[in-house]
């Protein structure tokens, strides 16, 4: 049985690497995959072969990557991808698509060979684009991609919900992380000194970044601190410039790999997602799994994540005032911060984990290919 592997629109293993994240996919899914499939190919939208990603033997064995032959435009490559490929799609026994736009070829595929698909719903993703025909196109998708999906898998409640008005089958399958990996130090948890603030991801307006920095020079008027800045992205100057008016302490590490970042998990008294939207954050799993005491702003995917005062602490992303003053009750109370990294620990590993979560969509494929 063969599996394929659609990704986001314009998306590729050489996009996941650069953003450190390649390795989450090669060991977290990859591996598990070809446990269970007799080959799974990945149809990226980028030159590239498996070879410039791994050496691992059993992987190069089952699995390969279908590239295009010349640099291609995403639009291009998916709008043509079910007659470029057709022979490998066609002997696919069931699509796994990543996000719900890369159901774009999944959809011609299964109207030119009836391979049927099953997509993710992590993120509402018209909401990311301003009204316009942008924002119309991605909502026409949205609902193309989900009305015809043999299955649907939702991260949260919410998007299990919202999912269900236009999906005939959803299935809420939350985010896992390796939650051996992304573990606590194993000789406990040692205050910095300075305290270290850790945030991790992209550098772009919704992430609400300066609201961040905002809070950290309230606090540092107090107390030293010091915020360390994983990522990169397009606000990533003004930042800098902002953070240096501040007066607080930066580090900016730039991208860090995904085998690298529970040391920078471990090494945090704090972690602080201020987003303005979320779907269901894994940088928030991974904080709570390695037992750092997590701050986030309360929007719907952070909710889903944090109970107030039990697994972590929420705040109104719209004032600086209000995630400082839950950062000083992290960083000054001891058995508060200790309470709810135990309790974030405790929900990553019982919910969370993503061998069981990965074994969970691999029964769904194979429910989904045995019923065509």
């Amino acid at each position: 049985m063969t599996l394929g592997l659609l990704p986001a629109l314009g998306g590729s293993l050489g996009e996941l690497a650069a953003t450190g994240q390649a390795g989450r996919l090669l060991d977290g899914y990859l591996a598990r995959y070809v446990e269970s499939f007799d080959r799974v190919l990945y149809f990226s939208y980028r030159v590239e072969s498996l070879e410039h990603f791994t050496r691992d033997p059993g992987l190069l064995a089952r699995a390969h990557v279908v590239a295009p032959a010349r640099p291609l435009g995403r639009g291009r490559r998916a709008a043509t991808l079910a007659w470029t490929e057709s022979a490998r799609l066609r002997a696919c026994a069931v699509l796994r698509v990543f996000q719900i736009t890369g159901t774009v070829p999944a959809l011609a595929a299964r109207l030119r060979f009836g391979v049927p698909y099953v997509t993710t719903y992590g993120f509402s993703y018209a909401q990311l684009s301003r009204r316009g025909p942008r924002r119309w196109l991605k909502a026409a998708v949205e609902r193309l991609g989900l009305r015809h999906a043999a299955a649907v898998i939702a991260t949260t409640d919410a998007l299990r919900a919202r999912a269900a008005r236009v999906a005939h089958h959803v299935v809420l399958v939350p985010n896992g992380v390796d939650t051996r990996r992304f573990s606590p130090a194993p000789s406990g948890r040692r205050r910095q000194s300075p305290p270290r603030v850790l945030y991790v991801g992209r550098f772009s307006a919704e992430k609400n970044l300066e609201t961040l920095v905002a809070a950290a020079g309230r606090v540092a008027r107090r107390r030293p601190l010091r915020l360390v800045m994983v990522g990169a992205g397009p606000l990533q100057a003004r930042l800098r410039a902002q953070a240096r008016a501040a007066g607080v302490e930066t580090e900016f590490t730039g991208i860090v790999p995904q085998e690298r970042l529970p040391e920078l998990y471990r090494q945090a008294d704090a972690f602080v997602l201020a987003s303005f939207t979320e779907g269901h954050p894994k940088v928030l799993i991974e904080a709570m799994a390695c037992g750092v005491p997590c701050v986030a702003s309360d929007c719907e995917g952070n909710r889903s994540l944090v109970s107030d005062g039990v697994t972590g602490l929420l705040f109104d992303p719209r004032r600086a005032d209000d995630l400082a003053d839950r950062l000083i009750r992290v960083l000054d109370d001891a058995p508060l911060a200790a309470a709810l990294g135990r309790a974030g620990r405790e929900l990553a590993v019982a919910r969370h984990d993503l061998a069981a979560r990965v074994a969970e969509e691999i029964a769904l494929l194979r429910s989904v290919a045995a019923a065509v």
